[in-house]
């Protein structure tokens, strides 16, 4: 491991061991305070600095920035963010200026309701709507989803809302996925889970649990293919890069892959763990390892 890798997952660990990073709460509706709390505090505002060219648009009553370099590209990206129980659309905006930027594509960043706002059933319809508008746009092969965190969990299900809804949309050109969330399902995967919670440099114990606690609680007749993979419907699905490093996502890897390969296209699934280093690593150029991954998915990004 590089020494700026070092130092970043060491000052990371600090700070999960200091505190200053809130673990879960056990009462889930004070779970549910503190997100609605962060989302009324953050609402969507169209950037107004000019390091793009921005472009509000609407889908079903909900904001996507479109965000370009300079002029429109004949290729797009779906970035899809993380955050999944608070709206945190404004820390993840730079990561996705620099991915339209590096690679010369248009990118399509949705401000998707977190599920304390919305079922995720309601949130998977959205993104996929703000998909299909997009593959009217561009074309499907032309489209590369770019998932981080939770906007993974959003990808993968964009996969199997395509495979259940063929007449309606095809599937993207690439997909890419950088510490993708999901819920584990068996008995294996939640201690496995739990083992990496105490371990990961930045998520907490006992946030796996939490999340999935308080998404029923809200939503409870959510459907297990927008929870766990092994549920989902990868059928088709086009080439799939993944990086995760030894972290509590990680916990989710061999279903993701097994999923892959009982659909059919295990050969495209291409997963990267890197050890040692922190969660959504390949997303930020910031030391060695994070500039390789981040510029294997610029290249990949560039040949689509």
């Amino acid at each position: 491991m590089s020494f700026g890798a070092k130092t970043a997952v060491s000052a990371m660990r600090a700070i999960k061991k200091s505190g200053l990073v809130k673990g879960p709460d056990a009462d889930l509706e004070a779970g549910l305070r503190r997100a609605r709390e962060y989302n009324r505090k953050h609402p969507y505002k169209e950037p107004t600095d000019r390091k793009a060219v921005y472009e509000t648009r609407w889908v079903d009553g909900y904001p996507c920035l479109v965000i370009r370099p300079e002029k429109p590209a004949r290729k797009a990206i779906l970035f899809l963010h993380g955050g999944g129980d608070h709206d945190a659309w404004k820390p993840e905006l730079s990561f996705a200026r620099r991915y339209g930027k590096r690679a010369g594509m248009d990118v399509f960043y949705p401000i998707y309701p977190p599920f304390t706002e919305a079922s995720p059933a309601r949130t998977a319809d959205l993104i996929f709507d703000m998909y299909r508008s997009m593959v009217k746009e561009y074309g499907a092969e032309m489209v590369a989803v770019v998932g981080g965190s939770y906007g993974g969990l959003l990808a993968m299900q964009l996969l199997t809302c395509i495979n259940r809804n063929p007449a309606n949309a095809e599937m993207p050109g690439l997909l890419i996925l950088n510490s993708p969330f999901a819920y584990p399902k068996t008995e294996a995967e939640w201690k496995r889970a739990e083992e990496l919670e105490r371990d990961d440099a930045i998520i907490t114990p006992g946030a796996f649990s939490a999340m999935l606690g308080l998404t029923l609680k809200l939503s409870p007749d959510t459907p297990d293919c927008l929870l766990h993979p092994d549920d989902m419907d990868f059928r088709s699905a086009p080439e799939t890069y993944v990086f995760y490093t030894e972290e509590a996502c990680s916990a989710v890897a061999d279903a993701i892959r097994n999923r892959y390969s009982k659909d059919g296209v295990g050969a495209r699934m291409h997963m990267h763990i890197e050890p040692g280093l922190m969660h959504c690593y390949a997303s930020a150029p910031v030391f060695k390892e994070s500039r390789r991954d981040f510029g294997n998915q610029i290249a990949l990004l560039k040949r689509l």
